[in-house]
């Protein structure tokens, strides 16, 4: 965390999830509508698409952490609760502490070539712990979408063999439309970049951790010609699959 005393402008990390550590610091912190007071110790999570800033009365110390959903490709069991998160997390008087955690993934991190399994493993471990801290009803800057929740949960289940947003919606009870509306609202993307989010995922994940060819890894996604899925993957990262792997 910058430890200077500066208001910030309304801004939004898009396509990124954030993690606020603050161990010091006074003032405001401001996430849409709402306006929370400063009392470390504490942390703040956002999702993306949420608009903050900050006015600082005094000094801030701490750690800001913001990164995208695909980094945790080995850890799909934190992903999934990501919707659950508190926005605000009160750590007056809790035993549980994140400076240890926050401290090695930063020394990692500055690190001239950080290990990104070891960033990954300390960034699922600060997850894991702030999934299990007790929250109020004023910590949440709203419920979490049971459509969107649940849809997540049905995309990660079947993305495999299910792509197309009718089957989705069926198993919602909701038409396409409030399906594309509910994700547009909670994350400010459509239905169907979940969906493709999530095969690029398993295929990232597949062609790192295994020594399947191209060709195994489009069967093994449900393509039916392993050039589809060069064109599709290529078009979604901007690398052909054996261009990807290569830089691995």
């Amino acid at each position: 965390m910058k430890e200077v005393i500066k208001p910030t402008r309304p801004h939004k990390h898009d396509g990124y999830f954030e993690i606020i550590y603050l161990t010091d610091g006074a003032g405001t912190h401001t996430i849409d509508e709402n306006e929370y007071s400063v009392e470390p110790p504490m942390l703040f999570s956002m999702s993306p698409g949420h608009v903050h800033c900050w006015e600082f009365s005094k000094i801030p110390n701490g750690y800001v952490c913001i990164f995208k959903e695909e980094f945790l490709i080995d850890y799909p069991d934190i992903r999934l609760r990501f919707a659950e998160f508190a926005t605000r997390y009160s750590l007056i008087g809790s035993k549980e502490s994140f400076a240890q955690e926050f401290e090695l993934l930063f020394n990692e991190y500055s690190n001239n070539t950080p290990d990104l399994d070891i960033l990954r493993s300390y960034l699922n471990i600060i997850l894991l712990k702030v999934s299990r801290l007790p929250m109020t009803d004023k910590d949440k800057v709203k419920e979490a979408n049971p459509t969107f929740v649940n849809f997540r949960k049905l995309v990660d289940l079947h993305y495999n063999e299910e792509r197309n947003l009718d089957f989705y919606a069926e198993k919602l009870q909701v038409s396409k439309r409030v399906l594309n509306n509910t994700c547009q609202k909670e994350i400010g993307r459509s239905s169907s970049s979940l969906i493709n989010e999530r095969l690029i995922v398993e295929s990232k994940r597949l062609l790192k951790h295994t020594t399947n060819s191209i060709s195994q890894v489009a069967y093994h996604l449900n393509f039916n010609d392993p050039s589809h899925f060069v064109k599709y993957f290529k078009g979604k990262t901007n690398l052909t699959p054996g261009e990807f792997r290569a830089k691995l």
